[in-house]
C-alpha cells in the first residue's frame, strides 16, 4: 500500500466502508484484476497464431531464397498495419562448413538467413534437381504493429534451425519442413485505461510440414504439424496499480491443405487463418 492510500484508509470509524478500497490495490485480491482472465489468454491465442503463421511464411521465403523454382510464395497482407516491401539482401559464402549467410529486411524485420545445400552427402553450391536437403538457422528480430490489430505492437526475438527435405519418388513431389526454435518475443496493447504487456518464452516445433508442388498451385501444407510449448509472463497497469500473471501453455495447429487451420491452446479452440494470421472464433477457456 502506497503512503496516499495509507493516509485514505485510516481511521476506526472509516475502517470497514475503507477496507474495499484499499485491497483493490493489492495485486493478489480479485478486486485488483485490471485484466480477466479470458483477455489475458486470448491475447496469448493471438500473439501464438501469428507467431505460428509467420513461421509457415518463411518456409515459403527461405524456398524462393534458396532458389527452388516450384515454389511460390504468399505475402500475408494482415502481418502488419503497413506492409512493408522485403529490403535488399546482402550475401557471403560459402564458408569452409558450406554456409552460406544473407541478411536482409523482411516486413521491416532484420533477418539473418544462414544456408547450406546437400546433395545427398556432398556439398552443393545451390539448389538443383540433385539437391535432397537444405539447411536453415534463421535469426529473425525487431517490431511491427498487427494489421487486424493496430493498437497491438509485437517485438520479435526468435532463433531456430530448420531443414527442407525434398522427395522426388512421390507423385507430386513434396517439400518436408522440421524446424525447431526458441522466441522471446514481447506484446503490448494499449487501451483506454489499461496497457497490457505479454513476454513469452517459447520452445517451438515443427514436423513434417509438407507441401505438394507446384507451390504456385498448392499454397498450403498438406499435413503436418507446429506446437509452440510457452511460459507467458503477463503484466496489466493502470496508474498505481498493477496486475501480474505467469502462465504456460501448450499450442498446436495441424494442417489440412487450407488456409484455415484449428489452433488448440490449452483448453481454448480457435481458428487461425495461415494468411492474415488472425485468431477467430475461440470457445472454452
Amino acid at each position: 500500500m502506497n503512503p496516499t492510500h495509507r493516509v485514505m484508509c485510516i481511521g476506526a470509524a472509516a475502517f470497514v466502508a475503507a477496507l474495499a478500497a484499499c485491497s483493490g490495490d493489492s495485486a493478489t485480491s480479485p478486486s485488483a484484476q485490471l485484466v480477466p482472465d479470458s483477455a489475458i489468454t486470448s491475447g496469448i491465442a493471438n500473439d501464438v497464431g501469428d507467431a505460428m503463421a509467420t513461421s509457415l511464411e518463411l518456409m515459403g521465403t527461405d524456398e524462393q531464397s534458396d532458389g527452388v523454382t516450384e515454389s511460390g510464395v504468399v505475402s500475408s497482407p494482415g502481418l502488419h498495419l503497413d506492409v512493408t516491401p522485403n529490403g535488399a539482401t546482402t550475401c557471403s559464402g560459402p564458408d569452409g562448413q558450406g554456409w552460406f549467410t544473407c541478411t536482409s529486411t523482411w516486413h521491416g524485420l532484420s533477418l539473418t538467413t544462414m544456408r547450406r545445400f546437400w546433395d545427398g552427402t556432398t556439398l552443393a553450391l545451390g539448389f538443383t534437381s540433385a539437391t535432397d536437403s537444405v539447411n536453415h538457422i534463421h535469426t529473425l528480430t525487431g517490431s511491427y504493429t498487427q494489421g487486424w490489430f493496430p493498437f497491438r505492437t509485437v517485438w520479435v526475438n526468435r532463433h531456430d534451425t530448420a531443414n527442407l527435405s525434398v522427395d522426388r519418388t512421390t507423385t507430386p513431389v513434396t517439400h518436408v519442413w522440421n524446424r525447431v526454435g526458441v522466441r522471446q518475443d514481447s506484446t503490448m496493447f494499449v487501451g483506454q485505461n489499461v496497457t497490457r504487456h505479454w513476454h513469452y518464452l517459447s520452445y517451438d516445433t515443427a514436423t513434417n510440414v509438407t507441401f505438394d508442388m507446384p507451390r504456385s498451385q498448392n499454397i498450403w501444407p498438406v499435413s503436418g504439424s507446429i506446437v509452440h510449448n510457452v511460459t507467458v509472463h503477463f503484466e496489466a497497469d493502470r496508474a498505481t496499480r498493477t496486475q501480474t500473471k505467469t502462465v504456460t501453455r501448450r499450442a498446436m495447429i495441424t494442417f489440412n491443405g487450407t488456409p484455415d487451420v484449428t489452433l488448440q491452446i490449452g483448453g481454448l479452440t480457435c481458428t487461425l487463418d495461415l494468411e492474415t494470421h488472425q485468431v477467430s472464433d475461440c470457445q472454452g477457456s
